[in-house]
């Protein structure tokens, strides 16, 4: 196997490893969402999921190759046609975003109708001016669309689809999951508190901005990623084949 084999497996099974994952933590919509990949050595092609296969069921084996034009050039030609319209947004546009997750989690999926999820405790402030907002279109099966979301994106690791769900980008698996995994957290915490009707405390802006530059030195999925891998492992090595 080549080097550059050897790096296309590996994405593969972070990829496969990353739905796995969504799966377990109960953020996935039975075959429904898409994560994607970059394929390595390759522009614009990317890895997803066969279209009708449950999270639980992907492997590394079983990922789909789509070119930028949505033809499947790897594997069966099942494409969800808003899977290719969101996530080719990002990869014909953002190189530097090797790894696309959308997804609408149930427990804080509501708080995409908020017009701002507010950053109320530490955790959030990890995302802090890093989250971006794209107004709802109805079902991303318009083309054009993905000039909008490609825009939105710019300079964010985080994008809320307002009424719709949650996309979150990384140059690897682990940072590109841990940033949906801290924003759905966020989310969550606005709706429980949004819940109480209490008058609550938000915080020093300038606070977040110190929160969200010592952050910087435990970069999303650094440490987080290989003790996730090592779960996977334990609830079903298959992902890897």
């Amino acid at each position: 196997m080549t080097e550059l084999e050897q790096q296309q497996q590996q994405v593969r099974i972070d990829l496969a490893a990353m739905f796995r994952l969504t799966a377990h933590f109960g953020w996935d919509d039975t075959i429904w969402n898409h994560i994607t990949a970059r394929v390595p050595g390759s522009d614009h092609h990317f890895y997803m999921h066969h279209f009708g296969h449950h999270y639980s069921e992907v492997c590394a084996s079983n990922l789909i190759t789509v070119d930028e034009h949505g033809t499947v050039i790897e594997g069966p030609p099942d494409v969800n046609t808003a899977g290719f319209i969101i996530h080719s947004a990002v990869h014909l546009n953002h190189a530097e975003s090797k790894f696309v997750f959308h997804a609408h989690p149930p427990s804080a999926i509501a708080a995409t109708v908020f017009e701002e999820i507010p950053f109320l405790v530490q955790d959030s402030s990890m995302l802090y001016g890093k989250i971006a907002y794209h107004d709802w279109e109805g079902l991303s099966v318009d083309p054009d669309e993905r000039f909008r979301i490609a825009e939105r994106l710019q300079g964010n690791s985080c994008l809320v689809m307002r009424n719709h769900g949650f996309l979150t980008v990384g140059a690897t698996a682990g940072e590109c999951f841990m940033n949906m995994y801290y924003l759905i957290r966020m989310c969550e915490v606005a709706l429980q508190i949004n819940a109480c009707d209490r008058p609550i405390v938000t915080g020093d802006p300038k606070i977040w901005e110190i929160a969200s530059k010592q952050y910087e030195a435990f970069s999303p999925g650094t440490y987080e990623w290989p003790a996730l891998l090592r779960v996977c492992d334990r609830l079903d090595p298959s992902y890897k084949q």
